[in-house]
Parts: C-alpha cells; sequence; structure tokens
C-alpha cells in the first residue's frame, strides 16, 4: 500500500510531463515544494506543480488510474523506488549538491522532484559556472563540507579519492542498495576505469564521454567521389578504420592534395592548448601506466607523433587556434570531410543552419585507441547523510533512473539500457558510442592526483613544439618524461 501511495503522488508530480509530452524537463526542482503546501481542489491538472502535487484531484486520479507506471523509450519505470527501500522515509534530511550550469543542471534537476516524492528527502542544487566548477567543489571538500554528492570529472574524482575527500562506495551498495542494483550492467570498460582507483570503488559512471570520428557521409557516399578515390588509390574509399586509413582518406579530401576535393581540408580537431593530448591518445599514445610511471616515451608514442605530424597536414593552419566552438563550427561549416570530437559535436551538426545536418555519420575514432571522458557521482567523506547520498546516486544511476536522464544529453552507462530499441533509435550515436567503450582505455586529463592539470599542461607544451617543427617527436617524447618523472616523483606517493 506503502508503494502504491508513493507512486500515486510520483505520477502527480510528473504528470505535466509525462501526461503531454513524456518529458520531465517541464517540471522543475521547486515542484516538491511548492506541491507539499497545496490543497486546494481544482478541476484539471494543470502543469503547475502546485495542482500536480494534489493527489486529492479529480482529475490525477483519473490519471493515475489509467496508468500505475511512467514510461520513457517504451520502458515502463516500475523501479524507482529502488526494490522498496525508497518509502518516505527520510523525510527531514536534506542533500545539498553542486552541479555544472548547463546540461548538468539539467539533467540533475529534472530527476530531483522525483526522488524527492519517493523519499520524503529535500534536495537542493547548486548552480555553478563550469569555469568555477571544480575550484569550488574543492574548496568545500576541503573548508566548508556542505556538499553531499559530488558529481565530477573522473581523474578529479579520483585525485578527491587519494586526499581522502570521498566515500568508499562498495560498503554502501552492499548495505543500503536494493536488491536489483548491478553494477555488473555497466559498461565494463567505464566501471572499472570510472569507479576504481588505488584498489576502491569511490565512484560510479554518471556521464559516458568518449572521442569519436565524424565524416561526412554524403560524400563518403557519392559514387564520384568513390570513383575518384579508386582511381587515385587503387582501393574502396570507406570510413577509415587505421591509422593509416585515416591519413590516406584526409590526404584525398584535401585541396592543397587534390585539387578535385569536394571540401577544402580532410581532417579536423580542436588543438587549442588544452586538446592537442587527446589526438596523441587518439593515435595510439599514451601518458602513464597503472603503477604511475610515464609511459609516452616509447615507439607507441613515437607512431604517435608522427600520425598527428602527418595529418596536421590535412588540416587548417588555425586549428592550433580552435577550441570546442570554433572547430565544431568550422566542421559544421562544411569545411572538412573528418573531425574527431566529443559527442557534443553532435548537436552542433544537426542544429538549424547547419551546412552538415543529416549528412554525417559517426565511427569509432580509427586506430581504436579513443579518448576516455566523462564524469562519475562520488559521496562527500564529510557528508552528514552518506546513506541518503547514496541513495540519491543509486537512484540517478539505477536502470530506471538512467532512462530520466538520457533526453538531458547524459549518454546511458548501462548495457542494457543501449539494447532497448527506443534508446537505440534516439540517437545514431549509440552504436559508435557502445563499441568505442570497449576499446578506449586512456583518460582525457592525466589521471596522478593532485598534479592532474600540470602533468597535461606538460603534454600540451611538448606535443605543440613537436607540431611547430621546434623538437622532434622523440625530442618531445623524451622531455614529456623527464618532466613527469620529476613532478610524479616529488609527490612522494610511494612513501
Amino acid at each position: 500500500m506503502k508503494k502504491n501511495k508513493l507512486m500515486k503522488k510520483l505520477l502527480a508530480v510528473v504528470c505535466c510531463g509525462m501526461m503531454l509530452t513524456g518529458s520531465l524537463s517541464g517540471c522543475g526542482v521547486a515542484v516538491s515544494d511548492e506541491a507539499k503546501g497545496s490543497s486546494t481542489e481544482t478541476e484539471n491538472v494543470q502543469t503547475e506543480s502546485v495542482q500536480a502535487e494534489n493527489e486529492q484531484t479529480e482529475n490525477t486520479e483519473s490519471e493515475v488510474k489509467q496508468s500505475e507506471t511512467i514510461v520513457k523509450y517504451g520502458t515502463e519505470l516500475a523501479n524507482l523506488d529502488l526494490d522498496g527501500t525508497l518509502h518516505g522515509q527520510y523525510e527531514g534530511q536534506t542533500l545539498t549538491i553542486p552541479v555544472m550550469s548547463g546540461d548538468f543542471e539539467k539533467a540533475v534537476s529534472a530527476v530531483v522532484p522525483v526522488f524527492e516524492q519517493m523519499s520524503g528527502a529535500k534536495v537542493v542544487i547548486e548552480s555553478i559556472p563550469g569555469e568555477q566548477y571544480t575550484d569550488k567543489v574543492q574548496l568545500d571538500l576541503n573548508n566548508t563540507h556542505r556538499y553531499d554528492v559530488v558529481l565530477s570529472p573522473i581523474a578529479i574524482l579520483h585525485g578527491f579519492a587519494i586526499a581522502g575527500k570521498v566515500e568508499p562506495l562498495e560498503e554502501m551498495i552492499n548495505t543500503y542498495a536494493g536488491e536489483s542494483y548491478n553494477v555488473d550492467d555497466f559498461l565494463p570498460g567505464l566501471f572499472n576505469t570510472y569507479g576504481y582507483y588505488d584498489g576502491k570503488l569511490v565512484a560510479i559512471p554518471y556521464k559516458p564521454d568518449v572521442m569519436l570520428l565524424f565524416y561526412r557521409k554524403d560524400l563518403f557516399e557519392d559514387e564520384s567521389v568513390k570513383a575518384a578515390y579508386q582511381e587515385k588509390y587503387g582501393t574502396e574509399l570507406k570510413v577509415p578504420e587505421t591509422n593509416e586509413e585515416m591519413i590516406q582518406v584526409a590526404q584525398f579530401f584535401t585541396k592543397s592534395e587534390n585539387q578535385d576535393s569536394p571540401v577544402d581540408y580532410g581532417y579536423c580537431a580542436m588543438m587549442l592548448k588544452g586538446s592537442t593530448r587527446l589526438l596523441f591518445f587518439n593515435r595510439g599514445g599514451d601518458d602513464i601506466d597503472e603503477n604511475l610511471n610515464p609511459n609516452m616515451n616509447n615507439a607507441e608514442g613515437v607512431a604517435a607523433m608522427n600520425r598527428i605530424l602527418e595529418l596536421q597536414k590535412s588540416a587548417p593552419k588555425e586549428w592550433v587556434q580552435m577550441g570546442w566552438d570554433e572547430a565544431n563550427q568550422f566542421f559544421a561549416n562544411g569545411n572538412a570531410a573528418m573531425m574527431e570530437q566529443w559527442p557534443g559535436l553532435w548537436l552542433t551538426c544537426q542544429a538549424d543552419g547547419s551546412a552538415v545536418k543529416d549528412k554525417v555519420g559517426v565511427a569509432v575514432a580509427p586506430g581504436k585507441t579513443p579518448t576516455l571522458g566523462g564524469w562519475g557521482a562520488s559521496i562527500a567523506t564529510e557528508s552528514k547523510n552518506k546513506e541518503l547520498a547514496w541513495k540519491f546516486i543509486e537512484f540517478m544511476t539505477s536502470r530506471d533512473g538512467e532512462l530520466l536522464k538520457i533526453e538531458n544529453t547524459m549518454d546511458p552507462c548501462r548495457a542494457s539500457t543501449y539494447e532497448i530499441p527506443e534508446v537505440q533509435a534516439s540517437s545514431e550515436l549509440y552504436e559508435a558510442l557502445m563499441e568505442s567503450f570497449n576499446y578506449a582505455k586512456t583518460l582525457a586529463d592525466v589521471d596522478v592526483p593532485y598534479i592532474s592539470s600540470k602533468l597535461c599542461d606538460v603534454m600540451e607544451s611538448y606535443i605543440q613544439q613537436a607540431m611547430d617543427g621546434s623538437m622532434t617527436p622523440e625530442e618531445a617524447l623524451e622531455g614529456m618524461e623527464k618532466e613527469f618523472t620529476t613532478e610524479i616523483g616529488n609527490l612522494g606517493l610511494e612513501d
């Protein structure tokens, strides 16, 4: 009976989105707070949160009878109470959660009213601009101790873990998780890389990210272009799978190499300082091994650097000044045949006014060593509500919870979610995305506690010096290795 009552209240809260548009995004974080004070009878259930909460109204009761569960992507979300472990028992408790402004804020805020209704707790969301986010979270973990749940990039969470600022999660799962919370359902590469650090489970995957190859499928499928490629190279034009294939295809689509190319450049990427190491990883290079020893000054590293230099010949000279927005718009304007980028490029390509709308395909990065990014969720060690904090993380990352975040650009982390036909059909990215997670091994940020940013800068500096010709690839890798050895050694992590 308790579960049925909660489900009726839950449906009342979200009916504004579910009954009319199938979306939670129309309900704000304040839904539960505003609704608790409402006792007014209304003739129709409006989208306003006060009316939505009033389960006594005739129309709300009628809607509840018509639908016992919420449906997302063709799936009934029948376990939002996490196997009966959420039944309003946290009333009077409050969670404070920092989120980065933008998509993260929207995604987390969308599930808050549902969680509040199921748990009885109050959730306070603090929106922080992206450029201030990590500093403010770190300041709180070190000093003010207000935050309960920590959402951050994986390498940052690992740094918090080694400093003892976030809680190990295995005991939380064993003690508080519902019976059906299955960690084996997470994509293996994600869960192992994101979750574990120094032998402890410290984070749960929340937002997956991996570099993908975006390509102009209209060009790759054009019969005249295919015939020209066949004549020039004696082989069929296809989406490249190896580094060597990509370099050759990039040359073919570059006007300085082929005057008949339908586009100016064969390849593009964001290469503003802060991003060049991503191309190094995509081409087969590495940063550190599992023992935190430098792992770039080797044959694989030299090959990766030389591949970057070859691709540079097929890229615009200004690519070293291109950040996220500039590089994405360059590709969306139709200036290049291929681009390696995070999944967010897709939205730019499909936007109104894009020259490549409905003309772009997606594949695994050639060479199959794509850079891995992404965010995870952890519990602050100083949280006063650790059990409740875990239940919120469990809720967001449960099989049902995942289906509530997808429409807000937070892609799935669970294998079973990708198997849902309606989820597969919701994005052309997902097939390549899921396959890429099987290959990705190196995180975008150097995964060394305390000095991740410094080591990233070291890599950027040496790679760019190799690109501008002031160093050979071998000299750049040797210098990189020496600085890594010194900086990591100064940490004294073995002591």
